[in-house]
């Protein structure tokens, strides 16, 4: 038998999923105490395998406080099998020291829970050290491709906005049998200041679509919708796993005419501009865990 523990941060949309699937599903009780901390109890698991969904964002401190914690409570409990989803992995992006002093964050926060599960699914992991430290029985979903094919949509060439995603955009382009490039971003490590050097693209008349794992303020993805403009693309999408959208990114986005924007259901949103659309991937995600 197969119990899904759903916690906080998974969105409505893959949560209505859930109910559509034959398994049952718990949502642990739980409450802030005064002084801030976190209680959690699981009830309604007696079974020999169980699979804990979780969306770490918004509040990513305790949402993973809130996974670890569900996690033990099932241990505590004998679960024998605990596998995991985790459909947005908070800090990932910090996958390695890039200024002396640094922690490497995603190797701190993560390289305790196969103590904890027999396998994890992460969607789009940011990178393959921030999949590293997941551990050993570890699958990456990648769904720009499902999501492209859901929708229909038509694309011509595909580019990375930066040298960091031109492995998502290869697997795409070679999915659509189209080509690809990339540009190439620098970020200031101290002040966070991006820019994003100037590149011939052959793109005119073409519809494009720009491939990356997270879109946070939105610099990087405006700047590349601004060039891919200038050189003469008749249709700019971004089809983005993780779209955050946060600070004024929804403004950004707006002041270059960006044509769509499509993500998939792995954080609750608020913010819906006109351009996002939403592709639910619980059926990618519930296949590998289900099998």
């Amino acid at each position: 038998m197969v119990k899904i523990v759903v916690l906080s941060g998974v969105p409505s949309s893959f949560r209505e999923a859930l109910r559509n699937i034959n398994v049952g599903t718990v949502v642990p009780t739980s409450k802030v105490f005064p002084d801030g901390e976190q209680y959690l109890r699981i009830e309604g698991v007696g079974c020999e395998r169980c699979i804990v969904v979780a969306s770490l964002y918004p509040n990513q401190d305790s949402k993973l406080v809130e996974l670890y914690l569900a996690l033990d409570a099932l241990k505590g409990l004998g679960v024998p099998s605990i596998d995991l989803a985790i459909l947005y992995q908070a800090y990932g992006r910090q996958d390695k020291r890039f200024l002396k002093g640094e922690p490497v964050s995603a190797s701190v926060l993560y390289q305790l829970l196969s103590r904890y599960c027999d396998k994890i699914v992460v969607v789009d992991s940011h990178s393959k050290q921030a999949l590293e430290y997941l551990g050993k029985n570890v699958v990456n979903i990648v769904p720009h491709g499902y999501m492209v094919k859901k929708l229909g949509l038509k694309v011509d060439f595909v580019l990375a906005p930066d040298k960091g995603a031109i492995e998502r955009a290869r697997c795409l382009a070679n999915e659509l049998g189209v080509g690809f490039d990339n540009l190439e971003k620098f970020r200031d490590r101290v002040t966070g200041e991006i820019s994003v050097k100037e590149k011939q693209l052959d793109v005119k008349g073409l519809r494009v679509a720009i491939v990356d794992d997270i879109v946070s303020t939105g610099g990087t993805l405006a700047k590349a919708v601004e060039q891919l403009y200038r050189a003469g693309a008749s249709k700019v999408i971004a089809i983005i796993t993780h779209a955050l959208l946060v600070g004024k990114a929804v403004e950004k986005l707006d002041s270059v005419g960006i044509d769509a924007l499509v993500t998939a259901n792995t954080i609750e949103r608020n913010v819906k501009p006109r351009w996002l659309t939403e592709v639910d991937i619980s059926e990618l995600v519930l296949n590998q865990l289900l099998r």
